[in-house]
């Protein structure tokens, strides 16, 4: 029942517009305390063995801080904090009485409880998904991919038929590209990108065992071809709806994502030909799938023009950022207040609205000061040393190859994330934290491919059975 309940609160999250809207998150954030709850209280029947040092303060610093920014200040101590002034002096002009309350660091406390609530159903994410059995783990991220391969063929029916297509679910923002289930083709991209690995090492999952597995019976045997097929057209899929979301940032990632796949998830010479060829048909696959259905929209967004006019575009916002940044070190505006200080520090950028700086690392940088880049760099060194460990491990249990390819589905949102702000939507940062949770996880004893029923019974006879 628990599994049960977990794996519907990762699939649904992205079912309506990547759950970035707020009756969808809320209910996201009642499931996750639903969740953690669950796990304190089970705590002491199920120890899981402690998270790694370096992401235990990165986590206790990306949900302390902010909080300590929602602390009331007295007012003396407020008017004096970096890039406050412009406000102290507006409250003097139009309140007065309000200069001298108690104020926040955050300049928007709503916007930051907002924020912090909205980490929670990633959280919940990380730390469940490396408390599953390896067996769950297997169905988790094999239902997570059929989810990305349906929503694929989704995205490829909506580029077929049009914008005023059912398809695109009632959106009328987009026309001609494929969103999926979200509003942004290029967070549906990052979505995509991140599953590609995870199939990969399914696929190679099920090479190792058939080639160390006893001898199974017809039927067992169908069912073993059609998952393979099954994980191939998924991925298949999955990667040319990739190329029709026209994200170039999202192919990109993807393309590095299937690299480091062929590369890392090979523990033999079998290893390496299966990834090789697994990747290499794949690419082929969907560049030919890709040709033959027409790429012309993704060439024209190629274009060198094209490139150095969005390039010169991006470029503006990270030096304002920058700037806005610099004014509130070292303690931040408040996390999540980017859209509403931005405007202060917008000269020299196009015209319009921007709320997302389409760099969470900047946009964390100015939120929450020096913090961010202490957080950012824990993270990174938690994931490093954690592939590190995995890539080095002496285990020969096939469970492995499982959280090496989780780490390796992290990379492409890490990479993404220089370029937009893919994890600021719930449903991304929630399969994110969950593929952190798998490639965490601590393994276990595996439960063997099913076989004929004679071997079977001998099996569960000596206590190895399913």
């Amino acid at each position: 029942m628990f599994f049960s309940s977990f794996l519907l609160f990762v699939l649904l999250a992205p079912l309506y517009k990547g759950g970035n809207r707020p009756w969808p998150l809320l209910l996201l954030e009642l499931a996750s305390i639903a969740f953690l709850l669950t796990l304190a209280l089970r705590h002491r029947q199920f120890a899981a063995p402690t998270l790694p040092r370096t992401l235990t303060l990165a986590l206790a610093l990306l949900l302390g801080y902010p909080l300590v920014q929602l602390l009331p200040l007295p007012h003396v101590l407020w008017r004096a904090l970096p890039g406050h002034q412009m406000y102290v002096d507006l409250l003097a002009r139009f309140a007065p009485d309000a200069v001298v309350a108690t104020h926040t660091i955050s300049l928007v406390p709503s916007a930051t409880e907002y924020g912090w609530l909205a980490m929670l159903p990633s959280l919940a994410c990380l730390l469940v998904a490396r408390m599953l059995a390896p067996v769950q783990v297997e169905r988790l991220l094999l239902a997570m991919s059929v989810f990305a391969g349906a929503a694929g063929l989704l995205g490829l029916l909506q580029v077929g038929s049009g914008g005023s297509s059912f398809f695109y679910l009632s959106d009328t923002q987009v026309a001609g590209v494929a969103t999926g289930t979200f509003v942004n083709r290029d967070h549906f991209a990052a979505m995509l990108a991140m599953i590609l690995p995870v199939i990969v090492g399914l696929l190679l999952l099920e090479a190792r065992r058939a080639r160390h597995a006893a001898p199974v019976d017809g039927g067992a045997q169908d069912n073993l071809l059609a998952l393979r097929a099954l994980l191939f057209v998924t991925a298949v899929l999955v990667l040319l709806c990739l190329f029709f979301t026209f994200s170039r940032a999202g192919i990109a990632t993807a393309l590095v994502g299937l690299a480091f796949s062929s590369m890392l998830l090979t523990r033999s010479r079998n290893n390496v030909r299966h990834a090789n060829l697994i990747v290499g048909t794949l690419i082929v696959a969907g560049v030919v799938l890709a040709v033959l259905i027409g790429m012309a929209p993704l060439l024209d967004k190629l274009d060198p023009g094209q490139l150095r006019l969005s390039a010169d575009g991006r470029l503006a916002i990270y030096a304002a950022t920058l700037r806005a940044a610099a004014d509130f070190l070292p303690f931040g505006s408040g996390l999540s207040t980017f859209a509403a200080v931005f405007p202060r520090f917008q000269d020299g950028v196009f015209g319009g609205y921007i709320d997302y700086a389409h760099n969470d690392y900047l946009q964390f940088y100015l939120e929450v000061g020096l913090v961010a880049p202490v957080v950012v760099a824990l993270l990174l060194a938690a994931y490093a040393m954690r592939m590190w460990q995995l890539l080095h491990s002496p285990s020969r249990r096939s469970f492995v190859i499982l959280p090496i390819a989780a780490g390796v589905g992290m990379l492409p949102l890490i990479l993404h994330s220089l370029f937009d702000f893919a994890l600021h939507m719930p449903a991304n940062a929630m399969w994110f934290a969950t593929l952190a949770g798998v490639m965490l996880h601590p393994g276990g004893r595996e439960q063997p491919r099913v076989i004929d029923p004679v071997t079977a019974r001998a099996s569960r006879g000596r206590g190895i059975g399913p």
